[in-house]
């Protein structure tokens, strides 16, 4: 199970990007995309995509996603980056709802660059409810790991 002391570091980890790689399972082959997100107290991930896309197909089929994030965009800084595999469950957050508003909002805090994309009426949005984590920062003996369950 997550402890506190795991929490804030991945905490920190989400906070700290703005960019993810999500995976999907397709019929025949994985999907992955990058994409922005956004992240709740609880950790659940925030993400929008267009009901067109293979992606949100694949979640509609298949709901269990993982997800990516690291800090590789910083450079190498000592050869130190902070890193995490997510899994989930992926499910679609109801348009116009009062948890739409609360995560749009939330969205768009952390990602004003992806406003016009809520004019599309295709625009759909997914919560990612996190399972399972692995964590690491930096490489060798000094490093910090973990693998958890929340």
């Amino acid at each position: 199970m997550l402890d506190q002391i795991q929490r804030e570091k991945l905490a920190a980890l989400l906070r700290s990007q703005h960019v993810l790689v999500l995976a999907t399972v397709g019929s025949e082959w994985p999907t992955t995309t990058l994409q922005a997100f956004a992240e709740t107290e609880d950790l659940r991930l925030i993400l929008i995509l267009r009901e067109e896309s293979e992606r949100y197909q694949n979640i509609l089929k298949n709901p269990r996603v993982t997800v990516q994030v690291d800090t590789r965009d910083r450079g190498l800084e000592g050869f130190r980056v902070a890193r995490a595999s997510i899994r989930g469950w992926a499910r679609e957050v109801l348009r116009g709802s009062e948890e739409w508003e609360r995560f749009k909002t939330l969205f768009l805090a952390k990602n004003p660059f992806e406003e016009p994309f809520f004019a599309l009426p295709t625009l759909r949005m997914i919560c990612i409810e996190p399972v399972a984590v692995s964590y690491a920062d930096g490489a060798g003996p000094g490093a910090e790991r973990f693998i958890a369950t929340f």
